[in-house]
């Protein structure tokens, strides 16, 4: 009997082993009919098998098939669909191509999903903003903005106008991590919040994950906003560019050698001549401003299984107040990657970047100049591998290594007068280490399962000196009882732990699936700001002894529903997360050259929930979305003294919490090419803090602030109108001109920003803050030669 056994078990092997080599496999990427340029997220289905894939960042797919011929099912957003029939003998690679469906604008159309993606794809709470439409949408000075567009969806919103970074489900604009081709940024925009800082002229896809995302990125617990610029038109030279009221663009792109291709492009801002025709004694009328930016890329791609490409990024902000204060920062980013595909179902990715971001204040006051500066420093390197196990299921590996090295503040003074007397801060070195694995796997038909488990490290490094406090009393200067310096490189804090990740979606039927996602993110850097906005004086600090690493879990449930032939999008999304050691503030902290910036931290813990619900219409002559959201965001500091308690240990409302969020978009399609579009905005004021009485202190009163975010500013509304020209008569028409004309602000509405308080002998007065307190009308011509 037990020969019988072997002789069975071996015979199954031998069939196995037959049934596995009769299969093979095909590969190969996806294109552009018209550019030759990849298409990503493009699906494959093969009909006859119901095998299927889609495609990754660079246009590739691999899947394996018994031999045989088949007919392969070509979508992808914006592109004529195709079926193409082809026969599969032995391992095969091909390359398919697609016709653009619509004109080419290069320009970015908010969309979440393509027809039916947002059903069948396991991954939720994405937001896809797809190249087509964003120069035709009213926008404030007339200059197209892809963290605007970002905020007119559910779950992302933004402190206000002219506010810098942008905030999802209720988290911290440092708790975002923005990747520019790979690389990560540390500001994200210009003039103070008024422009983002990557034209979208350049922009290939921008992607943004408000919930779990892939474990192979890290390092931030709120959101993932990839952003990939354009390689170059591997067929002939193309020139495109803009101008608004206080900008203009230019782009240039072409091949240089055979499989070589250049992007070049750049921008600047002149907005100094509208601020001047603000009100007399408003702010902005005596305050002036400058940026520009520039990217530049470079793909090379030797044969069908390699591909490099460089990218650089560069930009520089000036901006001056009213007064004697000068303020500047710069941005420089540049990633290399290589590309190969080793195997037909195995592919190598290889990255090494570096990113900088650098502020300075200048005082001009006489006598006392001086230069603040501050900056931090990234270095990383990383390398990820794709396996495709078979045609429904896949996997992905990696690992990457980070340097950091952070200057909270370095003040010297300016000229050979100046009275400031210099003082540099200990400069921050840290190390930052994670390994990966990440799994898609379609169990059946109808279930889909997305998993994935990081291992991340941190490290604080020397050269440092470490205070160390008395116990039994809060952090203060006076409470120092003892200091450790630690050499060059030594490890001093070490933070570090796993962190799972999980989705599943289970499809009810063709138009309709619920979908569930849980994840766990670790953050090791910290933006340190007690303002609302960022400012240019915000700076980076690393986790230490005393500031931990903030550590989040997030759980979402979601409906998808699409309606009448996917031209109706119905998303519901319900979520709660919590977030251990947010760094909060002592009441009257000092944060900037503060050599003992632990005594005025303080650690908190922070929970978020909320619903949202989306509608959009993507066909017809009138399209657009409607997005609602409640979502609440809340903190509590708790600690054993009493006197540094906030709002007595209770939770209080954070400064991004903004329970009611609506925003409605419409497009309409007119005769002869034109478009007219509106946004309408609703949202729930942000918290502030009003005094609640007064004390009398050294014979003076002085108003008294005890409850933490305890008030609201007034409600924010306001709608914005556009008509936009197309000149083209054909799609294939290469040289155009897109005319948009644009009302910000329509019916004038004075938003309050900020309200602050003033006390003048015995009388207490209130002053709201308006950045816009008009409509502001723009027009922008953008070309294409």
């Amino acid at each position: 009997m037990p020969k019988r056994y072997l002789f069975s078990f071996v015979l199954f092997l031998f069939v196995s082993q037959a049934l596995i080599a009769q299969r093979v496999t095909l590969s190969g990427t996806v294109m552009r009919a018209d550019t030759n340029l990849p298409v990503a997220g493009a699906s494959l289905f093969v009909t006859e098998s119901g095998a299927g894939t889609t495609t990754d960042d660079q246009g590739r797919f691999s899947f394996s098939l018994r031999p045989g011929s088949y007919h392969i099912s070509l979508t992808a957003v914006g592109f004529k669909s195709e079926r193409p029939f082809i026969v599969v003998n032995a391992n095969r690679t091909a390359v398919f191509k697609l016709i653009s469906q619509t004109f080419e604008l290069d320009e970015v159309e908010v969309r979440d999903r393509r027809a039916d993606q947002n059903v069948k794809d396991v991954r939720m709470s994405q937001i896809q903003l797809d190249v087509r439409q964003l120069k035709k949408m009213p926008v404030v000075l007339g200059e197209p903005d892809i963290l605007k567009a970002l905020t007119l969806q559910a779950g992302v919103s933004t402190a206000g106008e002219g506010a810098g970074g942008f905030n999802v489900r209720g988290g911290r604009t440092d708790q975002n991590l923005v990747l520019l081709d790979g690389a990560p940024m540390y500001n994200t925009s210009h003039l103070l919040g008024f422009y983002t800082n990557v034209s979208s002229d350049v922009v290939q896809d921008v992607n943004l994950y408000k919930g779990s995302f892939s474990s192979q990125y890290g390092g931030r617990i709120s959101s993932l906003l990839l952003v990939n610029t354009k390689a170059g038109n591997s067929e002939r030279w193309r020139l495109a560019g803009g101008l608004s009221p206080i900008s203009g663009r230019l782009v240039v792109d072409g091949p240089i050698a055979k499989g070589l291709t250049l992007l070049a492009a750049g921008r600047v801002a002149y907005p100094n001549w509208v601020l001047k025709s603000f009100p007399e004694r408003s702010a902005a009328k005596q305050s002036r401003a400058f940026f520009y930016d520039g990217n530049l890329k470079l793909t090379y791609s030797p044969n069908a299984l390699n591909t490099f490409s460089l990218s650089a990024y560069r930009s520089d902000d000036r901006f001056k107040f009213p007064g004697d204060t000068t303020y500047g920062w710069q941005s420089n980013v540049v990633s290399g990657r290589w590309s190969s595909l080793l195997r037909r179902n195995l592919q190598l990715n290889v990255n090494a970047l570096y990113s900088g971001y650098q502020y300075h204040v200048d005082g001009d006051t006489e006598g006392y100049t001086f230069r603040l500066t501050s900056y931090i420093q990234h270095r990383e390197a990383k390398t990820d591998l794709f396996y495709t196990l078979f045609e429904k299921h896949k996997l992905q590996v990696g690992a990457n290594g980070i340097l950091y090295r952070i200057q909270k503040g370095d003040q010297q003074p300016a000229g050979g007068n100046s009275s400031i007397n210099p003082k540099r801060l200990e400069p921050e070195n840290a190390r930052e280490l994670g390994v990966y694995v990440h799994t898609e796997w379609t169990l059946t038909p109808a279930i889909t399962v997305q998993a994935g488990l990081r291992y991340s490290s941190f490290s604080q490094l020397g050269p440092q000196t470490v205070y160390r406090y008395a116990g039994q009393v809060p952090r203060t200067p006076e409470s120092v009882v003892d200091s450790t310096v630690y050499g060059d490189g030594k490890p001093i804090q070490t933070y570090g732990g796993f962190e799972p990740r999980l989705g599943v979606r289970v499809q009810l039927a063709d138009d309709f699936s619920v979908k569930f996602n849980y994840s766990r993110n670790r953050q090791y850097i910290h933006l340190i700001s007690n303002t609302t906005a960022i400012t240019p004086s915000d700076f980076w600090k690393a986790s230490d002894s005393f500031v931990p690493a903030q550590v989040a879990d997030q759980l979402a449930v979601g409906l998808f529903k699409n309606l009448n032939d996917n031209a109706i999008e119905v998303a519901l999304e319900g979520y709660y997360k919590t977030i251990d050691n947010l760094v909060e503030y002592r009441n009257g902290a000092t944060l900037l050259l503060n050599e003992r910036l632990e005594t005025d931290l303080l650690k908190a813990h922070g929970q978020a929930y909320g619903v949202e619900l989306s509608v959009a219409r993507n066909r017809g002559k009138l399209t657009g979305q409607f997005n609602y959201s409640y979502a609440r965001s809340l903190v509590a500091v708790q600690t054993a003294f009493s006197e540094l308690q906030v709002n007595r240990g209770k939770w209080f409302p954070s400064n991004f919490d903004k329970p009611h969020n609506l925003n409605l978009q419409t497009r309409l399609a007119m005769r002869y090419n034109w478009i007219f579009t509106t946004n309408f905005v609703y949202s729930t004021g942000v918290p502030a803090t009003y005094p609640d009485g007064q004390y009398v202190f050294a014979n003076q009163p002085t108003l008294n602030y005890s409850r933490r975010n305890a008030d609201r500013i007034q409600d924010y509304h306001r709608l914005d109108i556009a008509f936009s020209k197309d000149t083209r008569l054909s799609n294939r028409q290469n040289r155009y001109s897109i005319w948009t004309i644009g009302i910000y602000n329509v019916y004038a509405r004075k938003n309050p920003y900020s309200v602050y308080f003033n006390r003048s002998n015995a009388r207490t007065d209130a002053y709201r803050l308006a950045v816009f307190g008009t409509l502001i009308p723009s027009i922008t011509y953008n070309f294409h030669f």
